[in-house]
């Protein structure tokens, strides 16, 4: 079940500084192979003057998923200043039958990280801006916000698992994709990565503030899942 719920880049909002922010709350229709599997909900909202909490919460409702009464639960909590949103803290939590996993993360003020997967844990530093695995879609939008060009490819810093890595995506162009609101003009962002058969593409439109309206992750067997959007409210 780990790669069942296991999408990124699920939601965002657009923004470049703290005044262009607005809060929102979306609604997403989880699918495996064409089978829809449940629901996920996404807010980000104001939890102080320059700070945010993005926070998703998925429950499986059909198929092996809702037999097992799975529920997967990401929390981030992000600062925002001249140089946009950055990442200070992260928690993961799935539970179902038989199985309960958490992460956490967690940032200091002078760049130190404590972070723990399970029973793995790491101590390490990060002097500038990052994002977590949940919130690397803030930083899509802001990218996007700036202008998608077709062809750009662009980085962004993540944490993860122990070290500050670089996340790739490639901006392939414009596409029309069908949601709950009908169709819809996006921007398909494509991630790139080395050595691995596993392929994720997120569609993402203007007209919600670069809200990625969908995302589909193709696994190195050929297991097909997505997510698409079926509500906005900003």
């Amino acid at each position: 079940m780990k790669s069942l719920f296991g999408l990124i880049l699920l939601c965002a909002a657009s923004v470049a500084s703290a005044a262009e922010i607005s809060p929102f709350s979306a609604t997403f229709t989880v699918s495996r192979n064409g089978d829809a599997l449940g629901h996920m909900k996404m807010q980000l909202s104001r939890s102080g003057e320059n700070e945010w909490s993005f926070v998703s919460r998925t429950e499986g409702e059909k198929g092996l998923a809702g037999f097992l009464g799975v529920t997967i639960e990401e929390r981030s909590r992000l600062i925002v200043d001249k140089n946009g949103f950055s990442s200070v803290g992260y928690g993961y939590q799935q539970k179902m039958v038989g199985r309960n996993r958490k992460r956490e993360l967690t940032r200091d003020a002078d760049g130190s990280i404590r972070e723990s997967d399970g029973d793995d844990s790491w101590n390490y530093s990060v002097p500038g801006p990052m994002f977590d695995r949940h919130s690397v879609v803030i930083g899509i939008a802001q990218h996007l916000a700036k202008g998608p060009d077709k062809g750009v490819i662009f980085d962004l810093p993540v944490a993860s698992k122990g070290k500050l890595e670089k996340w790739r995506f490639l901006t392939v162009g414009s596409e029309e994709i069908e949601t709950g609101n009908g169709r819809q003009s996006a921007i398909r962002v494509e991630r790139m990565r080395e050595n691995s058969d596993r392929k994720t593409v997120s569609w993402h439109a203007a007209d919600f503030a670069y809200l990625p309206i969908k995302v589909e992750q193709t696994e190195p067997d050929g297991e097909n899942l997505s997510s698409v959007l079926d509500s906005f409210e900003q």
